[in-house]
């Protein structure tokens, strides 16, 4: 997977938590899909640090997750059942915003990024793993899960830089997310879901 048809340098892919209390990663890789940096971040402000200072973001594309909004809740059935409750008459209020799926972090960080001139997108890793054969046989994000997806993404896509020692989930994450930037400007057939502030959340819609 070569980038031929575009000037652009690198390739920026951000695996975005959705809290200081989760790890985001950042993966940038060049025109010939080869890790040139992997990053690890907890807090908003370091993201917004390193998109203001690195050297790579010009010339470059950026592509950063939708993480999701679970911060209202506790408990795992409550976390999972604000995706598929039923919403009926008797939400009279919206508590706290209950209904929100998604989570707005880092949203003025983007925008600033947007007002530079530098092509920015976004996406659903969920998505992007399904579209890239990458399905999660365990649990996602548990151990089995990394290894399982670090070892298809060294096998199926070529990434023999990655280590044998396992890497964290946001780690690999954001390597998907960087491939997918990198098709997106060769002209990868997609499709918008939604947008946020503008900013296009899309599908890849090139199954493999």
């Amino acid at each position: 997977m070569q980038s031929l048809s575009t000037r652009e340098n690198f390739f920026i892919g951000l695996s975005l938590s959705n809290s200081s209390n989760y790890d985001s990663s950042i993966c940038v890789l060049d025109r010939n899909s080869k890790i040139v940096l992997m990053d690890k971040f907890y807090f908003a402000q370091d993201i917004d640090y390193f998109f203001e200072s690195s050297p790579y973001i010009k010339n470059s594309i950026i592509c950063a997750s939708v993480p999701y909004d679970n911060k209202i809740l506790e408990g795992k059935w409550r976390i999972h059942s604000k995706n598929y409750r039923v919403l009926g008459d008797y939400f009279k209020v919206n508590k706290d915003n209950w209904t929100n799926r998604i989570s707005r972090r880092c949203c003025d960080t983007f925008k600033k990024i947007k007002e530079k001139n530098i092509k920015i997108i976004r996406c659903d890793i969920n998505q992007l793993r399904q579209s890239y054969g990458l399905y999660p046989h365990f649990q996602t994000r548990t151990s089995l899960d990394c290894k399982n997806l670090q070892t298809s993404l060294k096998i199926k896509y070529n990434f023999s830089q990655l280590p044998d020692n396992m890497l964290p989930a946001s780690n690999l994450e954001a390597i998907i997310i960087a491939m997918f930037a990198l098709e997106y400007v060769n002209n990868i057939k997609t499709n918008e879901m939604f947008n946020i502030d503008n900013i296009p959340v899309l599908a890849r819609a090139v199954y493999d």
